[in-house]
Order: C-alpha cells, then sequence, then structure tokens
C-alpha cells in the first residue's frame, strides 16, 4: 500500500515537470487518490505502479484535471458512466505525457507507451475515429523516439 506522503511527492514532482513545459494544472493528491477509487471497465494500473514513474502521474493528473474541466465529479462510477468523455480526457494526457516525456529525453518511457499506444489503436471498444487520434498520436509519438535516438552518441 502506497502511503500519502509518497503519493504528495510524486505528484509534486510530476507538476514540477509540467510547470517546466508551461503547463499548470489543479489536480491534487486527493483527485489522484480519488481517481485510483473510481470503478473501471477493465483492471488497470495500481496508484503504487503509477507513482514510482513521474511522467504516468503526469498523465495521470492532466486526465484528472481534464475531466474535473469538464465538470465532473470524482465520484466511483464517473468513468463507467462517461467513457468518450474519460477517454478524451485520456488522449489529452497522452499527448502531453509524450511531450514532456520527449523534452526531457525519456526514451525508454516512450518505447514502453507505444506498445500501449498500438493496443489503443486497434482497441475494440474505440469508435474508429478515436483509434484515428490514437493512429495520430502513435505516429507523433514514434517521431519522438526516433528523434530522441539520433540525438544519442554511437
Amino acid at each position: 500500500m502506497v502511503i500519502r506522503e509518497e503519493i504528495q511527492a510524486a505528484v509534486d514532482k510530476a507538476k514540477g515537470l509540467l510547470l517546466d513545459c508551461g503547463l499548470d494544472i489543479d489536480a491534487t493528491t486527493d483527485d489522484l487518490i480519488d481517481w485510483y477509487d473510481t470503478d473501471l471497465p477493465t483492471p488497470d494500473i495500481t496508484l503504487g505502479e503509477v507513482v514510482i514513474n513521474p511522467l504516468l502521474v503526469v498523465h495521470e493528473l492532466v486526465e484528472i484535471d481534464e475531466v474535473l474541466k469538464m465538470g465532473f465529479t470524482l465520484a466511483k462510477d464517473v468513468i463507467m458512466k462517461n467513457p468518450e468523455k474519460v477517454d478524451d480526457a485520456h488522449l489529452k494526457a497522452a499527448e502531453v505525457e509524450m511531450r514532456i516525456a520527449h523534452e526531457i529525453g525519456a526514451a525508454e518511457h516512450i518505447r514502453d507507451r507505444i506498445k500501449d499506444m498500438e493496443r489503443w489503436c486497434v482497441d475494440k471498444t474505440l469508435s474508429e475515429g478515436r483509434k484515428a487520434d490514437y493512429g495520430r498520436l502513435l505516429a507523433t509519438t514514434r517521431k519522438y523516439l526516433s528523434d530522441l535516438e539520433c540525438k544519442q552518441p554511437h
């Protein structure tokens, strides 16, 4: 079980990364904890797994912030009742996460997330339009990775 202090430290670090990129979000530690108490259509990564990766915390904070901006509360059923809107927030969060990963040179993280994006592009629960959105994100992310790999010393 992850303790609140670990979560707070992870949120602070992620907010620092966001601020370094000119993004100021309102999502809080309490929001992140509440987010992980919501019901999900399929099992997902745990809060304990997220807090050890600052870029995943960035993703979650942006996603939460977007959901809150839509006027939703972080009720237990928010994801189940609003899957399309929450997926809009997820897409934005993934875009921000990848942009920051590129800016800080996190090639390994990008490589790992490309595998996730490839799955999103063929997810049968998503509309063709959303799959195309994820396809565009995947193409951009592959460019980010290529850019980072070109900058690495040989």
